[in-house]
């Protein structure tokens, strides 16, 4: 879970009995942490803006707090989990590879698979004015066996999709929602073979587009899965 709202992050994970191990809870953007109120320990993980981790807190007990100078988001984890993975400074944290364009792990020789993946990598622009974001899911999609373009642009869009043959769209509509539905609009319109997400800051007002819009931040741990199934839908 992401917090980063004012709202979120004073939240956190007060009132929740636990943590599931592999769950965790981000505090974007955040350096400094307090447990008070909490009923659980929890391991906790600074991470400067390239998420490699900067120091570890294992075990920090409720009412306690800790800071880390130079951190840019916070991770939060099950009590136990950082050892677990062998989470240390200088680690990168990143969600884990799945295979090719987002899908599983290709199967073991002499394995059936029931839905092949596409034999190229699915073209993904990326249109949106925030670098956090486009740096985040650039990253994400590209681990997962993505071809990733960017744009901070989003009237761009129209034009690289028919330039760059790309295959799936994701506008970012939290600085201008009418752009964002204008623009694809015409990429439904002049190309309704290419698929199109909107994501959008959880506080803005969402526009009648039609088309399905996803808290952005939210949007980053499912977004491989969103893209396949978006292509999927515009190619058949």
């Amino acid at each position: 879970m992401v917090a980063d709202t004012t709202l979120r992050r004073l939240r956190g994970l007060l009132g929740r009995r636990e943590l599931s191990p592999g769950d965790g809870i981000v505090l974007r953007p955040g350096w400094s942490i307090h447990t008070a109120f909490m009923f659980f320990p929890i391991d906790v993980a600074f991470v400067d803006a390239d998420q490699v981790v900067v120091k570890v807190v294992q075990n920090l007990k409720p009412f306690r707090a800790s800071v880390c100078r130079g951190a840019r988001d916070v991770v939060e984890l099950a009590a136990g989990e950082a050892e677990r993975r062998g989470l240390k400074p200088g680690d990168r944290l990143a969600w884990a590879a799945r295979g090719v364009n987002g899908g599983p792990p290709a199967p073991a020789a002499g394995a059936s698979s029931r839905a092949p993946s596409p034999t190229r990598p699915i073209r993904v622009l990326l249109a949106s004015r925030d670098e956090e974001f486009l740096r985040l899911a650039q990253f994400l999609l590209t681990r997962n066996g993505f071809a990733v373009e960017s744009t901070k642009k989003i009237v761009n869009a129209v034009d690289l999709v028919w330039r760059q043959r790309l295959d799936v769209v994701v506008l970012d509509a939290s600085d201008s929602l009418s752009e964002a539905a204008r623009t694809a609009a015409a990429i439904e319109a002049l190309h309704p073979q290419v698929g199109v997400l909107i994501v959008c800051d959880d506080e803005r007002p969402k526009p009648a587009t039609g088309l399905p819009i996803m808290e952005k931040w939210e949007a980053l741990e499912t977004l491989s899965d969103d893209i396949r199934r978006s292509y999927s839908s515009a190619t058949n």
